[in-house]
């Protein structure tokens, strides 16, 4: 028979499976120690001897193989004599003790079950090498079961089991053993300081290891090296160098392992001329630097960022004849560059060090992973995991395992992440996490849902990190809803968030607009007075912005006390986002003179603002900012500049910083074609497009919306179908809601209203308030009252609170001369409490914005403007220019229709825009509503009597006005 392997924590279940019979099975159950003993010392040294040899398969020479240890051993028990409790303890001792040695853990199991089952009384000799069975097997239940039921507990039993909680990181359990061991009387050795120490290092605890180091020179316990020098890399690691310092000086011999880590110490506190001068004082002591020394004095000036410094000192290592750069060498270059966001030349330092031969470890590999996670390199990441396929030991390894698992899912290969995170062998909670985070990261609900079920069926608890990883997770993709709900879920089982769920969870309510709940989470960050830092300060401000509440915002700005640079780039984005552009660009210069240094973040959350006012200057001013502090070497700076000039009429400028782009991205093409189409030239953006297709490049939703649009902008109707064909055909895409609608805004744009309502009839969901707006939009064009009367049906459902819906078809009405309906429109309006914004019109002329409100006379040169409208008026008409009443919704008499045309905020921002600026400056307007026809037609007339090029950018698109020619072709 055979007793199969069982756990201590189970032992009462054990199985027996009959082999015959057996010697285990014929023991007798009875405890041994209540038997005298009749055998004299010589003959249990014989049989001791005799049992040691059987065992280990040693007899004056030669072994025996693994498999015959559990044959001997029931040789051993079957001969040994239960009458003798000595001998007993001994054999017992002896087996236990080979079984830890040989690793066989599973015959340390059969024989802790014989000891229960002959109800042998486990004794401090027998208890101590039962615990190294059961703390070799990594089994800390069973371990500390075994260690409490120990009548008696040796120096030996307190060491095993303190070291077992500090392999597996429970350092405040190794800590509370320790102090119940003193309290026992019991006295540490070298073996058990050490294990002390390290754990107040890893908790940074000083008091405690304080304590202990007090308690040791109360007992006289001096301390070998290695008692020493954990006792010095507690008091660097809990951030006390002056008495790390004082300790290390007052050591008598000091080797190289006492010198490495005064350097480390300095070194990873970024103190690297003390670490330098540590090793001067170390060669004149006589004690030669090592490998280790090197590494630190490496590993230091990378982790600072100070590459040409880590890479001199490497080179010098490299011309040492003792020894060579190594893979901790290697290591801390990718990682310092890696850390500092030097993703590529991390990946070149990789790629080196394999070519010399140097093999990577799991940290090598999980570092250079991480580097192709951030750079999105899918090619990159699998070469580097088909090497580690190669190599055995880096396959099975947790470290790297999890880091693959983060790559994949980040670089949209959730099921190959998932096919990885199920190859891990050994996963621990970091697994999980990953794999639960990078569904997040993803937006798979369901997937994240089921994984984290099945976590908890394994008995594993999620912690802080896991919540974490799937409220951030889901925020970062967008869908607040889930991520607001996974925070509800950890909320109910009773833990508390930190800092990084806040924030997570507040972007969340942003993302929502659930301002109720963000408020409830402020109300919870301040009750428990959790501190304003970076992320929970910047989280308010971003959630207060995103729902509508700048002005709070600029509240919980006001009370930071401190403001470092994610601060100031959330309230400077706030205020572009919400509309506040000048208050945006105000907040730059304020950071500025706060001497706060701007990032790239900063840079892409102000040129918005400037897009937003056509503020041509100040985008400049921030451009040569951006070159001059060496911010422009991120692809999505550049796409911001292209988006800037293009949005602020300089289209020749975006085109330029477009083709100096070192390296674009398919966001770079997006915005280009957006520009292009934004401005009219229909024609360009598809040139654009051939070439992006030409050089092999795949384009996605985006690039369609963009192309359509500029079909649409252009009356481009056979490309514009050629394109929303090719969707399907060639790149299996099935057109969104986007893309229909700007099909429906370009047929019925060139008036094929029966083709365009057959189209919508066939569209595969229901139509948004885009197509509808867009029918509307064209209604307007060709005075189609009937067929806007009907479109605008549905928008007022849709969008019930939209002035702009309300405000087209009453325009509708009045130019077709049904001025009942048109009244009745605006009586609806007041019904419902819409009001519509007043047409106004802003120009920045010697780097002061002007603007003008249709009946606002408060600009201190009115009266020169209005003279210079009238004689405008008098050179247009000289030349052809006609006024059109029709864009008068008033039913008045045809002189005070054409009164009323001189008054719009769009001339009266032109005539100062003249007035105010040498001849020949490019003059810049912005609309806040749609342009009207009057307008857009004199402005053609003005641009060549005045011989200006005048750019006018209204709600819709831009307007190129040259030589009395527009860019629209009058197609708008």
């Amino acid at each position: 028979m055979e007793i199969l392997t069982t756990p201590y924590g189970i032992h009462f279940n054990f199985a027996i499976r009959s082999k015959g019979t057996s010697p285990l099975h014929a023991l007798p159950t009875r405890n041994c120690f209540t038997v005298a003993s009749t055998c004299t010392k010589s003959q249990i040294f014989g049989k001791l001897t005799s049992a040691h040899q059987s065992f280990t398969g040693f007899s004056g020479g030669g072994s025996v193989h693994r498999n015959g240890v559990l044959g001997n051993a029931s040789m051993l028990l079957s001969s040994m004599d239960l009458t003798n409790p000595d001998e007993c303890t001994e054999l017992y001792a002896l087996i236990l003790q080979n079984c830890r040695k040989l690793n066989n853990l599973r015959l340390g199991f059969q024989v802790h079950a014989q000891l229960i089952v002959n109800g042998v009384e486990v004794c401090e000799f027998i208890g101590s090498r039962l615990l190294g069975v059961y703390c070799k097997a990594g089994c800390v239940e069973d371990a500390r079961r075994v260690f409490d039921k120990m009548s008696e507990r040796n120096v030996f039993s307190w060491t095993a089991i303190m070291d077992v909680y500090c392999e597996l990181g429970d350092y405040e359990e190794t800590i509370k053993l320790f102090y119940l061991m003193v309290d026992e009387g019991v006295r540490p050795d070298h073996f058990v300081f050490p294990k002390v120490f390290k754990a107040c290092s890893a908790l940074k605890n000083f008091q405690v290891g304080k304590d202990v180091y007090d308690y040791m020179l109360s007992i006289g316990f001096e301390g070998n090296s290695c008692v020493k020098g954990s006792v010095l890399d507690m008091f660097i690691k809990c951030g006390r160098m002056d008495i790390a310092r004082h300790f290390f000086e007052e050591i008598e011999f000091k080797d190289v392992f006492m010198w490495n880590i005064m350097v480390s110490g300095y070194a990873s506190k970024g103190e690297l001329k003390k670490a330098l001068r540590c090793v001067k004082d170390m060669k004149r002591e006589g004690v030669n630097p090592d490998q280790v020394t090197w590494n630190s004095i490496i590993s230091g000036y990378a982790q600072s960022g100070q590459f040409e410094e880590a890479s001199k000192y490497f080179l010098e290592m490299g011309g040492l004849e003792d020894f060579k750069p190594n893979v901790v060498s290697w290591t801390a270059l990718i990682a310092g560059s890696v850390q500092h966001g030097y993703d590529s030349e991390a990946l070149c330092v990789f790629r080196k060090m394999v070519l010399q031969g140097v093999k990577p470890n799991s940290i090598t590999i999980a570092t250079a992973v991480s580097a192709c996670t951030n750079l999105s390199l899918l090619r990159h990441g699998r070469e580097i995991h088909g090497y580690c396929i190669k190599v055995e030991v880096l396959d099975s390894d947790s470290l790297v395992g999890n880091s693959l698992v983060d790559f994949y899912a980040k670089c949209r290969s959730v099921k190959v992440a998932r096919q990885t995170f199920g190859m891990i062998k050994q996963k621990d909670l970091v697994s999980w996490n990953a794999m639960l985070a990078g569904y997040a990261f993803r937006g798979c609900h369901e997937e994240a849902n089921e994984l984290l079920s099945e976590m908890k069926f394994r008995g594993i608890e999620p912690d802080i990190i896991t919540w974490n990883g799937l409220v951030t997770g889901f925020t970062q993709y967008g869908d607040g809803k889930t991520a607001l709900e996974f925070f509800q879920m950890m909320h109910n089982v009773g833990t508390d968030p930190n800092a990084t769920t806040i924030s997570g969870a507040l972007a969340a309510c942003g993302h929502v607009r659930n301002l109720k709940l963000g408020k409830e989470i402020h109300g919870y960050v301040v009750r428990n007075h959790i501190e304003l830092s970076t992320g929970v300060g910047s989280a308010l401000i971003s959630m207060y912005s995103g729902c509508d509440s700048l002005e709070v915002a600029c509240s919980v700005f006001s009370e930071l006390s401190m403001r470092d640079v994610v601060v100031w780039n959330s309230i400077i984005s706030a205020c572009a986002q919400s509309g506040r552009s000048i208050s945006a660009l105000d907040l730059l210069r304020e950071m500025n003179l706060s001497n706060v240094e701007v990032d790239m973040v900063t840079m892409v959350s102000a040129l918005p603002a400037c897009s937003k006012l056509a503020a041509l200057r100040q985008g400049k001013e921030i451009h040569q900012f951006i070159i001059r502090r060496g911010l422009d070497t991120g692809t999505f700076i550049w796409n911001s500049l292209i988006d800037m000039y293009g949005r602020c009429g300089s289209i020749q400028k975006s085109r330029r910083i477009f083709d100096l782009m070192p390296q674009r991205d398919l966001v770079s093409w997006n915005v280009m074609i957006s520009v292009y189409g934004m401005h009219g030239f229909g024609m360009d953006a598809i040139n654009l497009f051939q070439y992006f297709r030409a050089i092999g490049l795949k384009p996605n939703h985006f690039t369609f919306t963009n192309l359509l649009s500029a079909c649409s902008h252009s009356g481009l109707i056979e490309e514009g179908w050629k394109y929303f064909k090719m969707m399907k055909t060639e790149y299996a895409m099935d057109p969104a809601m986007e893309q229909y609608a700007c099909m429906v805004d370009l047929m019925s744009r060139a008036g094929q209203f029966d083709e365009t309502l057959e189209f919508i009839e066939k569209m595969p969901f229901e139509p948004n308030a885009a197509v509808w707006g867009s029918l509307l939009g064209a209604c307007r064009i060709h005075c189609n009252p009937d067929l806007a009367e009907y479109a605008a049906g549905y928008l007022f459902e849709l969008e019930p609170q939209s002035s702009g819906n309300y405000v087209l078809l009453a325009n509708i009405y009045s130019a077709a001369g049904r001025w009942e309906d048109a009244a009745k429109i605006r009586c609806l309006m007041k019904e419902r409490g819409v009001t519509k914004p007043p047409g106004c019109s802003w120009i920045e002329v010697k780097r002061k914005f002007h603007s003008f409100i249709v009946g606002d006379n408060s600009h201190p040169l009115m009266e020169q403007i209005s003279a210079k409208v009238e004689r405008l008026y008098f050179d247009i008409k000289e030349i052809g220019y006609v006024p059109d009443t029709n864009f008068v919704l008033q039913d008045v008499d045809e002189s005070e229709k054409e009164f009323s045309l001189c008054g719009h905020s769009e001339k009266m921002a032109l005539a100062f825009g003249l007035i105010s600026t040498p001849g020949g400056t490019p003059l810049r307007i912005i609309k806040n509503l749609r342009v009207c026809g009057d307008c857009h037609s004199a402005t053609k007339f003005i641009s060549k009597v005045e011989k200006r090029d005048i750019i006018m950018r209204d709600n819709y698109r831009f307007h190129h006005f040259i030589d009395g020619v527009c860019s629209c072709g009058d197609y708008w």
